[in-house]
């Protein structure tokens, strides 16, 4: 292994010499997903001239998702590792002790601590998840929902589901089904009322010091329904993500087209924290992540995330709900 690490260095310090942003790599860590080595810029050498330079060293290292990214003081060169171990939500669950209240799993950090999220936070209250498909956007809602449900009562939280493209699964069904406040909603008319359901709640929550139960309305594929529904289904999406969290409603959806022109401008604004998979260009990566140069476009698929809140990026394998 450690023979196989200094010939890594040496290639990409080769490659970057040879290409005139010479630079020295000073570090490195094998971790769960990839191996990533620091870098060092020489002076004179700026960093988007290495960071321009991806395509090159994709093709010296032979593997065509090296991702070039920044890690704390450094950029790093991350190289995905040829097998990847499963990463299951019961196991991250039973290795974590002392949770704070509704707090969700999402998986398995790139340092290879449990990642998790905390509703209540202004930093997260509400959770896009973006990808293509195989990206596994849906299996990484599932595992954070049944997290949700298993760390709390059903009076402390409670389940919304808007489904528009039928996905339906039995394993999670069964798992959240004490914790559902209504019957699944599949057609935007059934979207649309239950919906208005949860904003009368909020309306009615106002000024609450602590609202019980938390409620999450998880939407499978938000660009479907509110392409279906229209401006109403927006306006009440809309309406939760800017005020649910004090009334303790809480917003997870899922899309592969998360562009302010389908979803809204405002409703965008208002979901803070972005799960981002592997996406198929640089620029569907900046839309979803609403920041550029994420490298999203150069993710694994098969639950390979990014996590991306407060201009800060943690590059995480998402937990699989079985």
């Amino acid at each position: 292994m450690y023979r196989k690490l200094y010939h890594t260095a040496d290639r990409i310090e080769a490659v970057l010499r040879e290409r005139k942003a010479p630079v020295a790599v000073v570090g490195g860590k094998v971790l769960p997903g990839f191996v990533e080595m620091l870098l060092r810029p020489a002076p004179g050498t700026k960093v988007n001239q290495v960071r321009a330079l991806q395509a090159d060293l994709a093709l010296a290292l032979g593997n065509a998702n090296v991702r070039i990214t920044q890690s704390g003081a450094h950029l790093a060169v991350q190289i995905p590792r040829e097998t990847r171990a499963p990463v299951r939500l019961t196991t991250l669950m039973a290795s974590v002790k002392d949770v704070p209240p509704y707090t969700a799993v999402l998986g398995l950090a790139e340092d290879g601590a449990t990642l998790m999220a905390c509703l209540s936070s202004p930093e997260v209250a509400h959770i896009l998840i973006a990808g293509a498909t195989g990206s596994g956007k849906t299996s990484l809602a599932h595992s954070i929902l049944i997290s949700l449900c298993r760390f709390h009562r059903p009076s402390q939280f409670g389940l919304v589901v808007l489904d528009p493209k039928r996905n339906h699964d039995a394993a999670f069904s069964r798992a959240v089904e004490r914790h559902m406040l209504l019957g699944v909603a599949y057609t935007p008319d059934e979207a649309n009322a239950a919906l208005a359901r949860v904003v009368d709640v909020m309306e009615r929550r106002t000024n609450l010091s602590d609202p019980q139960p938390r409620i999450v309305v998880y939407v499978d594929e938000m660009a479907d329904l509110v392409q279906a529904g229209g401006a109403c289904i927006i306006d009440l999406l809309t309406r939760i993500a800017q005020r649910g969290r004090e009334a303790g409603v809480h917003l997870i959806a899922c899309t592969q087209k998360p562009s302010a022109r389908v979803i809204g401008t405002l409703l965008k604004a208002n979901l803070p924290l972005r799960l981002v998979g592997r996406v198929v260009s640089a620029d569907d990566a900046r839309v979803a992540a609403g920041m550029p140069a994420t490298g999203a476009e150069k993710l694994m698929g098969n639950g390979d995330f990014l996590a991306v809140a407060s201009g800060r990026v943690i590059r995480f394998q998402a937990a699989m709900p079985i």
